[in-house]
This record gives C-alpha cells, structure tokens and sequence, in this order.
C-alpha cells in the first residue's frame, strides 16, 4: 500500500524511497506533494525545515513584514536582531546605523564621550558631549583644565572668563572665584588660588578678602596686607 506524504514533505520520484521534510525556506501545506514551494519573500525570509504553512515564512533579521508574506529592509538608523514580524526599531541614543537591513547599530566611535539622537543613520550625528571637543563622528577629547563647553557639538572648548576657574578636566562650567566681585582671576584660570583679592582688599589668594580698613590701602591685586596710611597723609 502507498501512503501520501504529510504536509511539510515530499516525494519527487515514484518508488519506495522515503518522503522527505521541505527543505528550510520552503513549506507545503497539502499532503500528497511532488514539490515544496518557495518561501514568497524569497532569500528575505525562512522557514524551518519541514514547515507546513505559508505563515512559517519568517521575515530575516534586518527585515521586517507579515508572517508569510513580503519582506521590506529595515531603513538606515533602525534595525531588527530577529526573525518574525516584529517592526524595525530606531537604534538608540549613543548608536547609528548607516545601512539599510541592519541587525545591530554602532556604538558612536568617541564612547560615552559622544552621544546621538535615537534613530541616528550617519556617523556624523554623534556628537561629542558637553565638557569635549572634536569632529561629529569622530574622537572627542576632554577640554582641558581652564576650560569649558556647554554643549554638544565639534565647537571649542573656551577659556574660564575672568573672575572664574576651572581645576578639573572635561568641564562644562567655570567656578567664579570664592570672593565674588572682592577678587578676581585671569582668563582661563585653573585654580582657585588665581583668585587676587582686588585692590583696596586684601586675604589669602583663592579665599575670602575684606577691605582695608580707614587708615588703610592696598593698591595692587593679590594677597599682600594693607597698608598704613604714610605721615602726612589720611585715608
């Protein structure tokens, strides 16, 4: 007796031999078949050996559509790890894709030095972070001590105005000096000693000043003690 092959096999040629599974990226759905038939997303899906379904037809990673029908890539800055019918997804803050039909996004090349928006396609949208400097797309080195930026960007990191310093590396603000408006510092200050006490004030640098008492001056800026008055003279 013969018996007709089940759904998801085969059998191409009379005789005894067995009937075997589809083959993956195939499927057959009726009993009693000759041949298997493609998958309809062609190389842009697959299915698992012997699959007896149309909907077996997964769409690959880095495409994406309904199970057992047509494919589409994902575009440039989305991308999908699996196969199925999941949607594409934006690739996250930090990541680009510049590729269509992608699997996994690229980390920006700077490290947590950069960042992106979500969904980023080129290279050139991650950005160098607040406190670094360099090329969209490119290396980002920190701004060294003494200066600052604010924002995300290949602009230059700026010196500390005066009246302010910045002691560390990679800042994205300047500390104003411990005297406010009694002191002040050089442009692009890297320690708070650079604060002087202004003149007609005096206190250790970096520290708090106080005005010289009548009777009393300074005239340049820094740290030196006021002054007596000279004979013949008041103040």
């Amino acid at each position: 007796q013969c018996s007709a092959c089940g759904v998801g096999s085969y059998k191409g040629v009379n005789g005894s031999t067995a009937c075997m599974e589809c083959e993956a990226g195939t499927y057959l759905n009726a009993s009693g078949g000759t041949a298997c038939v493609g998958c309809p997303a062609g190389n842009l899906s697959n299915s698992l050996p012997g699959s007896s379904e149309e909907e077996a037809c997964l769409c690959r990673a880095g495409y994406s559509g309904p199970d057992g029908g047509q494919c589409s890539e994902c575009a440039p800055g989305s991308y999908k790890g699996v196969n199925g019918s999941s949607e594409c997804l934006a690739c996250g803050a930090g990541t680009y894709l510049n590729v269509s039909a992608g699997t996994v996004c690229v980390a920006c090349p700077a490290g947590n030095r950069s960042d992106s928006l979500p969904g980023t396609a080129p290279v050139g949208g991650c950005l160098c972070n607040p406190g670094y400097s360099g090329p969209d797309g490119g290396q980002c080195t920190g701004c060294p001590a003494g200066t600052y930026k604010a924002i995300n960007g290949s602009s230059a990191c700026i010196p500390c105005g005066a009246g302010s310093y910045l002691n560390v590396s990679a800042g994205t603000a300047c500390v104003a000096c411990p005297a406010g408006n009694l002191s002040n510092s050089l442009r692009g200050s890297t320690e708070a000693e650079a604060c002087l006490c202004l003149a007609g004030h005096s206190g250790p640098d970096g520290g708090q000043c106080s005005a010289c008492g009548v009777g009393s001056y300074k005239g340049v800026n820094g740290s030196t003690a006021c002054m007596e008055c000279e004979a013949g003279t008041y103040l």
